[in-house]
């Protein structure tokens, strides 16, 4: 008797075992070096064939462009060199004429790559020219305010704002050798982090709408892109600048924190909530402030700086549930429409900044699994 019960048992384990057995197959598979290039692949192809309708030098488009910039320095293919090359020839090498607003510049972080390979002096001269405002502004008065605030693109007063403009300054400084540009992008960038960062939660409000606010659960309003713009833009920033550079500690230990901040507060399904805090606050899937986070994520434990033992999990996790939100036709879905805040996340929604965050993530997470 004893015997049939132990067979009975087996038996009716057997299907959840073989179910366990199929999702650890498709996990490894998703982490495998040419999985990895291939479903970024996929993301391309989508959305290069379902244009948004927004004009390629605006935000959205530019944090597209970084990510593919990226993803062609892992993965060098004619295709994707020819897609930033059209879209540069097309908008002639031009940024959005809004030399103050930190959003026109991200468009620049595409522009200055091709340039550190192509060295045509017509790619980022107009880039140039509008870094350049940053030291003549007009009021010289800072003002990072931004309720009832009518002209609050003159100053960096969104934590978005720190993924749009700073790591074009930084790649310029990089280019050139010239450390004013440093200066100047670490000054505004101080001003907005002295307004705008939590000490306490160790994450940037979105801007000063939020620092009263709270969810119905009482918690505070971090808004997850809000701060995977941020955290993204310190791993752009941190890349470009010497590690000798007077204020380069102040950008690590920024980046360590908000690190530690972060995997605290990933849920065991591998994303981050819509409302960092507060999982009840518009919970569900979110891909967008996910992508930014695994790509930062991955590029401290890729170049030593976090441990590879406490974050290639969350890595991981994050990794993978991003690629179980990419459908057969590539189409990255979850991704939070167009906003400043969180907000209800829906399958369908997709943005062309959600897959820049994609193939920004695939090409750190594609190192992280070959050593490179």
């Amino acid at each position: 008797m004893k015997n049939i019960f132990v067979f009975l048992a087996l038996t009716f384990a057997i299907p959840e075992i073989a179910i366990a057995q199929s999702k650890a197959t498709a996990q490894t598979l998703s982490l495998q070096p040419e999985a990895i290039l291939a479903i970024a692949d996929k993301v391309f192809d989508y959305q290069q064939t379902n244009p948004t309708g927004k004009e390629l030098w605006e935000w959205e488009y530019g944090a597209y462009y970084s990510g593919l910039f990226d993803f062609y320095k892992v993965n060098p293919q004619v295709k994707y060199l020819e897609a930033m090359m059209r879209m540069g020839e097309e908008w002639k090498w031009a940024m959005r004429p809004r030399p103050y607003d930190a959003n026109a510049f991200a468009i620049g972080h595409m522009y200055m790559g091709l340039y550190g390979i192509l060295r045509v002096p017509g790619i980022i001269d107009k880039t140039v020219y509008c870094l350049d405002a940053a030291f003549v502004r007009d009021p010289k008065e800072p003002d990072v305010t931004f309720e009832g605030n009518r002209y609050w693109y003159n100053w960096w007063s969104w934590c978005d704002a720190l993924f749009m403009a700073p790591p074009t300054f930084a790649l310029y400084a990089e280019i050139s050798g010239e450390k004013k540009y440093l200066d100047e992008m670490h000054k505004l960038w101080t001003i907005t982090h002295n307004y705008l960062y939590d000490n306490e939660e160790h994450l940037y409000y979105r801007d000063d709408r939020y620092f009263k606010q709270r969810t119905p659960e009482g918690k505070k309003v971090f808004w997850s892109r809000g701060n995977g713009w941020v955290f993204a833009g310190l791993a752009k920033v941190l890349r470009a600048m010497p590690d000798d550079y007077e204020h380069y500690p102040f950008y690590l230990n920024l980046y360590k924190e908000m690190a530690s901040k972060l995997k605290d507060i990933q849920l065991k399904d591998g994303y981050w909530s819509s409302s960092l805090l507060d999982p009840t606050h518009y919970g569900g899937k979110e891909t967008s402030g996910t992508g930014f986070y695994c790509f930062a994520l991955s590029w401290g434990v890729n170049n030593g700086i976090l441990p590879a033992d406490e974050y290639k999990p969350c890595v991981v996790k994050a990794w993978e549930m991003l690629v179980s939100c990419v459908n057969e036709q590539g189409r990255l879905g979850y991704v939070q429409r167009v906003g400043d805040q969180p907000d209800k996340v829906l399958p369908e929604h997709t943005e062309s900044y959600g897959s820049g965050a994609f193939l920004l993530a695939a090409s750190e997470v594609w190192k992280l699994f070959t050593n490179r």
